[in-house]
């Protein structure tokens, strides 16, 4: 089911910043309860309303910190697809 939702550009703007401001890399962050559950709630914030209400902010921290390893890679790679999306737009928009 997760794998069907794209991080949006403000988000990933967040944890850009967040990881940057912190001097850690998505791994480390993914690897301490603290840093994991504010990933968490960056990423939760982002989701759809209908779906926070239905995946309330603590159910998302429980299961970031429990499948810390599984959500590193999805997070990593939902950032990547966000690059190479933004790098794709832009070339179609070169004139």
């Amino acid at each position: 089911m997760i794998k069907q939702f794209e991080i949006n550009p403000l988000v990933k703007k967040q944890l850009r910043t967040y990881l940057s401001e912190n001097n850690i890399d998505l791994k480390t962050a993914m690897d301490t309860e603290e840093t994991n559950n504010e990933v968490a709630t960056l990423v939760h914030q982002g989701l759809p309303g209908m779906v926070r209400k239905i995946y309330s902010l603590e159910k998302m921290q429980t299961f970031f910190w429990g499948k810390k390893d599984l959500m590193a890679e999805f997070v990593a790679a939902r950032l990547d697809a966000a690059d190479k999306k933004s790098k794709k737009n832009l070339s179609n928009n070169s004139f």
